[in-house]
This record gives structure tokens, C-alpha cells and sequence, in this order.
């Protein structure tokens, strides 16, 4: 008996515990509908959350809305065929019983109608709200969306019912919960669309309901949207306007390299069309636009008018090809890549560096030699040699011209060659006669040149053949190229003619250094390559170190600097050592001094500004402490001096080799500005006396990258005495951005490379460079020998 009782105690003992936890999971007691099969009535409208019963399983409240019962009306509703609830308002309401999967259904309808269940059916994870119970005639509330290009656009009816419009264009809607006959509707914007920004009203959107609303209108205004850009390479004086135009109109006026915004907006959809009205007053060269034009779908703000400066523009990809036919027509695949070996009749050299050239007095650019590619590539002749075809980039003839081959204009108006013979490599030199025309240089590279008052061309010495087939021979002979014209005699007009005007017609030949200071027509520079060359403007030729022989007939890397009268052709020794190899003595930075000397150096940059100043950057040579691998072997350097009054100053860089650059902010002078070490860059000065150069071989900023091909574009400005970094990388071995051809554009790049031939700048103040060794625009390509013809616009 005793354990009987006890049990029972137990069994009691826990139906209580169920009993309480079942009724404290329906937080809000009996207020609201009432439960099981009595007659309770009202909607009620506590809400139930769910709770954990006994045995661990969890169970949530389940209820929703009534919505069209009479007045004085009633029915019953059960939730799993259970729980009866009797409703007798519409409103909300919710079963005591607790479930995780429910089924809503009318028991009893309402007397005189009938009512149905919507959201009816389910598994809770959570309390349940949207069963509706709908009773009688209801009706959708909806229209639509017009002109919608945004997003996140929201309606709601009746301060409720929301509504998440999606798409595009013209959307429609319904709400989800219908209405009644009688009832009213008002339907506004909630939230507004973005991205973009746009602003939706509602038309129609109020009323009484009679049957399905279908005509509410939302209206979504077009966007508005800005039309901008920026204005680069414009010279920089103060005050100086380019309006602009977008559709013809809206002008605008835009001061300096800024950003612009035109100050009437486009409607989306709406064409732009960005002009140049009036061009700028400061400079002679046009600006172009590029993205100037489209349809605006969104805020425009990369229209680029580009005045030039700091570009580069790819010039020369004319060519002309012979088809199967024995026909001639022009095509367009450029030769830029390296390696390219100039086809038979391609109207183009081929790629080559450390190339002579001039500019004649009617602005012609001319070219002759080089290490690369002939003009024709004979059967199996796949290997680059020493050159000496001429050529002549003649603007009015279209091109390139070939002007020591024998060449025809065909049918088609295209030059081609005879093939007789053909362009061989690694050809010697035929001397003639002293004075007298009919000889021709032999093939060399690394070459001296200048241009005399009548246009007629001088090139002195480099490495090459001479009279003799000796190959590889340092020369010192001096020729003049007299270009085609009249006949001096008065017979009528002459073919271009090779003279023979001075040095020996052997290699490796001594200098005759004379007396320091004092010209004489004994004097001659010894044989040598590389030798950095600047003509002034009193027509003085410049001439500093290169790979050479010295007066004791040794071969080294040379020091001297020398002086060319060109009217009375007399050689003046005007500083440094006879003897190759020397050391710089750079004394203290910024202060001239008689023991300073620059050490000896091959391929750096010489330039000599209007006030008679020879300046001298790089090259590979010798520092201060002579920096090498091997003793008398040399270095990298980025020294830059300047020699005045008969003395040199130690300017700028490092007395010690192999040192990177500091590159500061693009286009920004800063005193710690200084190129990294290179030789084989190419330089030219402008009309205010800055110095300017490109490329080269050597170091960038990187510390830890090697040295290789370099494609920056430096300026030493005269004013601030102080570095520019103007364009291109500060890392070495970039590849070129080919993107544009005859426009000059910012974001076009001339490759990584040294040993290009460059034209000083001409009238319209472009500087021109063709080929040299380095990078082409394929990206993982070994470098090669290049035939690209480039401008480069600097700011004065």
C-alpha cells in the first residue's frame, strides 16, 4: 500500500508540473478569443508566444486576422481540427492551443456568409500572425510602377501592408491583404528608390473601395546626372581659360589641370556630347577629348581633355606590304614588337639602338646604323648586326623614306626597293677620297652627330667596320651627309652624297689632344663609342668621354671633354684627362672648384643651356672611389654636373655608384628628388633652359628589384634647381601601353628601354625617339631591339 500511494503521489506530482507549464506558455491568459466549446465571444487580441512544454518539445501561438464579418455576425474556427475559437468581430485573434504544425479552418460560418482562410496551413518556428479569415466580398488594392530605375522602393496602404517593389521600368502591384466593399484605401511612398536616387509619387492612390483597384498610379521621376571630367597637360599659366561645351551649349569654363562639372544636369538616358569651343591661350598645340561621348546612365565623370603635355603619341605604323599578287597596299600592324626583323618592302627600319640622328633645316628627322635589323632581311639572315642604312622621316611623303637605297615610287604611290643590292649587315666603310663625295660610312653604332648651318649632317666616330673589314674597330672618322637638292654647280639636282671630311679610315686611332684650351685643326678625338654629344647654340659641338682610346693609345672609359667649332672644323680639349679610366674628383656638392672632374663615362646625357652651361647626368663610368666589379671596370652613376667658367660643380646625386632614385610625387619638385643611376638615357633641354631626359639602364626606386630597362622621364628645373619626376615608372622593365596612334594621349607609354635615338625638340616644341633596346607591349617578352616612332610633349 505504502508503495501504491507513493506512487500515485509521483504521477500526481508531475501532471501538475505539465498542467502549470502548458498554461504558462500562453502569456496573455484568456483576454482575447475564447477557447474550446464553449460560447465566449470577442476578437481579443492577445498574441501568444511560444514556449517549452513538458517532455523538451517546443510549441508557438497561431493566430491572424478576420476581415469582412457582419456586424452581430459569429462563426467558429478550429486549428487542427481542434481548439475551437468563436470569433464575432473582425480583428485579431489567436488560439490558446499551442502547436508547431497547424491547420486554420471554419467550423461554423457566420449566419448569411461565407468565409474562407488564406495562410491557412504550416509549421511554426515562431508565433504565427498571417492567418486570415476573410468573409463576404473583398477586394485587391493595387496599379502600378512607371519610370523606376532604382532601387529599394516601398509602398504601403492604409499607414500599413507594405509593399517591396522590384524590377525595373514599369512594375505592377497588389497588396497582400484585400478590402472590403466600403472600405477605404490611401496608398503613399514609404521609401524612396536609390542608386539612383529617384523620386516616386503616387496618382489616384485614395478611394472607396467597390470591387478590385487596379488604377493607382506611382509615378518615379527621371534621374538628373552630372557631366564631368578633368583637363590635363594644360600649360600652367595663371589665369588661363579653355571653355567647354557639352550638346552644343552649357559652357563652361575651365582654369588649369582641374576637374570640371558642367552645370546643367542630363536626364537619364540622355546623350552628352563634351566639345572644345574655344581653345587655350596659353600654348600652340591643340587639346583633344577622349570619353567625350555616350549615354548617360549614371553621373559622368571621366571625360579627359588632354592638352598634350606629358604625353606620349605613338607616330609611325603606315606600312607598306607586298601581297601574293607582286601588288602594293597599305597596311596597319605596327612593328613594334622586338626582335621584328624589317620585312622586305615595309616602308620602316628596323628595331635597332644606339642609332646617329639628326634633324635637317627643314625639320626632316634622319637615322643611319645602329646594333639590329636591316632595312631587308635576306633569306636566313635571322641575327642582328651593325647597320648602316639611312633613312629619312619625311612627314610630307608620308613616312619613312630609305635614303641610301636604291629605291622607286611603284603604281600605288608606295617606295620600295630594287633588292640591288640588298642591305646587308656589318658592311665596311668605303673612304674615297679625303674631301670628296662617293664614299660611304661603314656599319657602326654608338655614333656623334651634329647639324651645320646649311642642314647638311656630321656624324663623328663609334664602333663599327672600317676601311680595312676590321670589325668592332673604335673609329674616329668624320663624315657629312649633303641631302638631296640643287646641284651647288648649277646642274640641275643631286641624289644625297657621303663625303669623307676627316679622321682616319682605320679604328682604333689615338686622340691628338693638342694643348688644353687651345683649338687646332691636329686635334681629334680618339676612337670611341658612346660618347655623350650636345650642340649649342652658337654651333658648338660637345663632346664628353665614351668607350674609347686615349692619347697613349690605351682603351678605356673616357674623361676628356672636347669642344667642335663646326665653321672652322677645329677640335678644342677643353677639360678632363687624356689617359682613360679616371676617377671623379667631386670637391663639396654645390661649389666649383679647378681640381673638380667628372670620372670617365660612356652613353650619359651632356646638354648645354642658352648661357653657354654644359651639364653632364650618369652614365657608366667611374665614381669617386672608382666602384666596380674589377678594377678600371665601372659602374652605374646619377651624378649630375654642371661646367661654367672653366670649372666643374658637383650639382646633384651620389659621388658613389649603383644607387637607386628617389622619385617624391609625380610632377612635384622636392630637394630629395634624385633619378636613380642609368646609362643610355637620352636628354634634351627646353626654351627655359630645364634639363630633360628618358629612360635608360639602370636602377629604379626599388631597392630590392634589379636594374634593368627604365621608361621615367626626369626633369632638373632650372628655377627651383630641383628634380622632377614627370612620367613613366619608378621601376624598371615596364612594358608600353600602345594606345592610341598620331594622338597624343596621357596614358599611352613608351617602353622601358636605353639607347634610342632622339631629335631635339622641334617647332612645335615635340621631342622625338625612335627604337632603342628594351620592352615592346607583350607583356612577359623578353626585351628586344625596338622600331617605334614616338612624341613626347614636356612642359616648358
Amino acid at each position: 500500500m505504502k508503495r501504491s500511494t507513493k506512487l500515485s503521489q509521483l504521477c500526481l506530482l508531475a501532471s501538475l508540473t505539465l498542467l502549470m507549464a502548458a498554461c504558462s506558455g500562453v502569456p496573455g491568459g484568456s483576454s482575447g478569443a475564447t477557447s474550446g466549446s464553449g460560447s465566449g465571444s470577442g476578437s481579443g487580441s492577445g498574441s501568444g508566444s511560444g514556449s517549452g512544454s513538458g517532455g523538451g518539445s517546443t510549441t508557438f501561438s497561431i493566430g491572424g486576422s478576420v476581415i469582412g464579418l457582419n456586424s452581430g455576425g459569429s462563426m467558429v474556427l478550429e486549428d487542427n481540427g481542434a481548439g475551437d475559437l468563436t470569433v464575432s468581430a473582425n480583428g485579431t485573434f489567436t488560439f490558446k492551443a499551442l502547436a508547431t504544425g497547424y491547420a486554420v479552418t471554419v467550423k461554423t460560418q457566420p449566419t448569411g456568409q461565407t468565409c474562407s482562410v488564406s495562410n491557412a496551413t504550416g509549421t511554426a518556428t515562431a508565433a504565427v500572425t498571417n492567418v486570415q479569415v476573410v468573409c463576404g466580398n473583398v477586394f485587391d488594392i493595387g496599379g502600378s510602377v512607371t519610370g523606376l530605375i532604382g532601387s529599394g522602393l516601398v509602398l504601403e496602404d492604409n499607414g500599413g501592408d507594405d509593399f517591396k517593389v522590384s524590377g525595373t521600368g514599369n512594375v505592377s502591384f497588389t497588396f497582400a491583404t484585400p478590402l472590403v466593399t466600403g472600405a477605404t484605401y490611401t496608398v503613399t511612398v514609404k521609401t524612396q528608390p536609390t542608386i539612383p536616387t529617384q523620386t516616386c509619387s503616387v496618382v489616384g492612390g485614395t478611394g472607396t473601395v467597390a470591387g478590385n483597384v487596379t488604377n493607382i498610379g506611382v509615378v518615379c521621376s527621371q534621374p538628373q546626372f552630372t557631366i564631368g571630367g578633368s583637363v590635363v597637360g594644360l600649360v600652367p599659366t595663371a589665369g588661363d581659360t579653355l571653355e567647354l561645351q557639352n550638346n552644343a551649349g552649357d559652357d563652361l569654363f575651365v582654369t588649369g589641370d582641374v576637374p570640371f562639372t558642367f552645370s546643367h544636369t542630363v536626364t537619364n538616358q540622355g546623350i552628352y556630347l563634351v566639345s572644345i569651343f574655344l581653345p587655350p591661350t596659353s600654348q600652340p598645340q591643340p587639346c583633344n577629348e577622349f570619353f567625350y561621348t555616350g549615354i548617360a546612365t549614371t553621373n559622368v565623370s571621366n571625360v579627359l581633355v588632354d592638352c598634350q603635355h606629358n604625353d606620349w603619341n605613338w607616330v609611325s605604323w603606315y606600312l607598306t606590304q607586298s601581297n601574293a599578287a607582286g601588288n602594293y597596299s597599305a597596311v596597319t600592324t605596327p612593328l613594334f614588337p622586338p626582335h621584328q626583323i624589317a620585312p622586305t618592302n615595309f616602308g620602316i627600319p628596323g628595331g635597332r639602338d644606339f642609332s646617329a640622328a639628326w634633324t635637317d633645316k627643314v625639320g626632316r628627322k634622319w637615322l643611319f646604323g645602329g646594333q639590329g635589323y636591316p632595312y631587308a632581311a635576306p633569306t636566313g639572315k635571322q641575327v642582328t648586326g651593325l647597320l648602316n642604312d639611312l633613312w629619312v622621316f619625311d612627314e610630307s611623303e608620308g613616312g619613312w623614306v630609305p635614303a641610301n637605297l636604291p629605291t622607286f615610287v611603284n603604281l600605288a604611290g608606295f617606295w620600295q626597293d630594287d633588292y640591288t643590292p640588298l642591305e646587308f649587315e656589318n658592311l665596311s666603310g668605303a673612304y674615297g677620297t679625303l674631301h670628296s663625295a662617293g664614299g660611304a660610312p661603314g656599319s657602326r653604332w654608338g655614333s656623334s652627330t651634329w647639324t651645320d648651318a646649311a642642314g647638311n649632317l656630321w656624324m663623328f666616330g663609334g664602333q663599327g667596320y672600317d676601311a680595312s673589314n676590321l670589325d668592332f674597330t673604335l673609329l674616329n672618322d668624320i663624315w657629312e651627309w649633303i641631302p638631296a637638292g640643287p646641284d651647288p654647280n648649277g646642274a640641275g639636282t643631286f641624289t644625297g652624297q657621303w663625303v669623307w671630311q676627316g679622321g682616319a679610315s682605320t679604328g682604333n686611332q689615338p686622340g691628338v689632344y693638342g694643348t688644353k684650351g687651345v683649338g687646332s685643326t691636329t686635334n681629334l678625338p680618339g676612337g670611341r663609342w658612346a660618347a655623350a654629344t650636345f650642340t649649342d647654340n652658337a654651333g658648338n659641338v660637345w663632346l664628353f668621354g665614351g668607350q674609347g682610346v686615349d692619347s697613349a693609345g690605351t682603351t678605356g672609359i673616357l674623361a676628356d671633354l672636347w669642344k667642335y667649332n663646326i665653321a672652322s672644323g677645329q677640335w678644342t680639349w677643353v677639360s678632363g684627362s687624356n689617359l682613360a679610366s679616371p676617377n671623379g674628383v667631386y670637391g663639396t656638392q654645390g661649389t666649383a672648384a679647378a681640381a673638380n672632374v667628372p670620372g670617365g663615362r660612356q652613353a650619359a646625357v651632356i646638354w648645354v643651356d642658352t648661357t653657354g652651361t654644359v651639364w653632364l647626368f650618369g652614365g657608366f663610368g667611374f665614381d669617386s672611389v672608382g666602384t666596380g666589379p674589377a678594377p678600371g671596370v665601372g659602374a652605374v652613376l646619377n651624378d649630375l654636373w654642371k661646367f661654367s667658367g672653366g670649372q666643374w660643380t658637383w650639382v646633384s646625386g651620389s659621388d658613389l655608384a649603383d644607387q637607386n632614385g628617389v622619385y617624391g610625387t609625380q610632377t612635384q619638385a622636392a630637394a630629395t628628388n634624385v633619378p636613380g643611376c642609368r646609362w643610355g638615357a637620352v636628354g634634351w633641354t627646353d626654351i627655359s633652359n630645364n634639363l630633360w631626359f628618358y629612360g635608360g639602364w639602370g636602377l629604379g626606386s626599388v631597392t630590392t628589384h634589379p636594374n634593368g630597362f627604365l621608361d621615367d622621364v626626369w626633369e632638373y628645373q632650372a628655377s627651383s634647381q630641383q628634380w622632377i619626376w614627370w612620367k613613366g615608372s619608378s621601376d624598371v622593365n615596364q612594358n608600353g601601353q600602345y594606345l592610341t596612334n598620331g594622338i597624343p594621349f596621357v596614358k599611352n607609354v613608351a617602353g622601358a628601354r636605353r639607347g634610342a635615338a632622339i631629335w631635339q625638340p622641334d617647332a612645335n616644341d615635340y621631342v622625338w625617339i625612335f627604337g632603342g633596346e628594351g620592352y615592346d607591349a607583350t607583356n612577359g617578352v623578353a626585351p628586344g631591339y625596338l622600331d617605334d616612332l614616338w612624341t613626347y610633349l614636356p612642359f616648358p
